[in-house]
This record gives structure tokens, sequence and C-alpha cells, in this order.
């Protein structure tokens, strides 16, 4: 047992080292599978992409998933940042990690981005999260 919690934990770490990598296609498949796996202890190498890689809207839209789907509060944030200021795609998927991370704390977010967004599309996701209740 204690052989493959290494090998998991090697291959956690890999993924870590994998967002870094200079082609986004695999630093945007690293973010998935770490989101996949929950991978907690990734939190804030994820959070650091979303500064790091501010251009590449599928590694950014990879990693805002993953932070939802990994659920841990740290990221709620930086979530928030890239809900606000992200790209329309990154925007709407940080809509959607926030809504899954804790719907009842993202609500004002939520209804601040439903009526302020410049983006129509955006607006409108905010409002159908909202009526939804937080069933992603």
């Amino acid at each position: 047992m204690r052989i493959m919690r290494q090998e998991g934990e090697a291959y956690d770490m890999a993924l870590i080292e994998g967002l870094r990598h200079p082609r986004p296609d695999i630093a945007e498949t690293c973010a998935w599978v770490l989101g996949q796996r929950r991978t907690r202890h990734a939190v804030p190498a994820l959070i650091a992409v979303l500064q790091e890689r501010p251009k590449e809207v599928d590694v950014q839209v990879a990693v805002v998933l993953a932070l939802g789907r990994i659920g841990d509060p740290a990221a709620f944030l930086a979530l928030v940042e890239a809900a606000q200021s992200g790209a329309v795609r990154v925007r709407r998927a940080a809509l959607h990690a926030l809504a899954e991370l804790d719907f009842d704390r993202a609500r004002p977010v939520l209804q601040q981005i439903a009526e302020t967004d410049p983006s129509s599309g955006v607006r409108e996701e905010a409002r159908r999260l909202l009526r939804e209740g937080g069933e992603v």
C-alpha cells in the first residue's frame, strides 16, 4: 500500500511540474488531471499558473475548473479574481468553479457579475448559476 501511495505522490508531483511546461497543451492536461484527482496540495501551483500564464486561455480555463473541482477554500480569492478579470471563457469557467467550490460564499460575486460584467454571455451565465442555486 505504501508503494502505491508513493507512486501516486510521484505522479502528482510530475503533474505539478507539468504546469510549468512551455507547451500550453501539456500544462492544460496536467491541470485537468490534477482537478480530476482532486490533488489538494497542487492548489498553490495552480493558483500560480493563473498569474504566470495570463494569455493562455485554455490553460487558464483548465486551472480554474481544476480549482473548483479540488474544492480547497484557499482557491476562492484567486477564482474571484479570474471571474472578474480573465478572458471571457476564463470568467465563465471561474463562475462555475466558484459555484462548485462554495455557492453560498460565491453568491454575492455571482450577483455582482450578473449585473456588471461587460460580456452579456458572462452575465447570463452568472444569472443561470444563481437561478440553479449552485447545482453545477
